[in-house]
């Protein structure tokens, strides 16, 4: 399951504390830097005692490894685009890695695809080095 989609299933009061913590945007919609005081106001919270206790629980813990995968996922994009470059620029040592996160990501998909009952068979690409 997304971020989104956990959010989704989430009291209403924490979707948008986590949302207002992390300056995360909502439905296509610029993040709107507001202060904590106002999101309580809005929320009706009278402590931040409330949000801080939360934050303890296995729920928040769960929603932050979710924003931490996303995270990490946008961080690969941008690593993978650099040392693809360097590899078609003859970087030998970058030519290795294109290739070894080429394989890892093949490997992630198909896994993911066989934990969601749909099984991708490996595709040859008959590219020789």
């Amino acid at each position: 399951m997304t971020l989104d989609e956990t959010l989704a299933r989430t009291n209403l009061k924490y979707k948008r504390y986590f949302r207002w913590k992390f300056k995360l945007s909502t439905r296509g919609r610029e993040f709107n830097d507001r202060t904590l005081e106002s999101l309580m106001k809005t929320d009706q919270i009278r402590s931040k005692a409330t949000y801080e206790a939360w934050e303890k629980t296995a729920e928040y813990q769960h929603l932050v490894n979710l924003y931490i995968m996303s995270q990490a996922a946008n961080d690969l994009i941008e690593i993978y685009n650099v040392v693809c470059d360097k590899a078609k620029k003859g970087d030998g040592k970058a030519v290795d890695t294109v290739l070894k996160l080429q394989k890892a990501i093949q490997t992630s998909i198909k896994q993911n695809s066989q934990q969601d009952g749909k099984l991708v068979e490996d595709e040859d690409d008959d590219l020789e080095l």
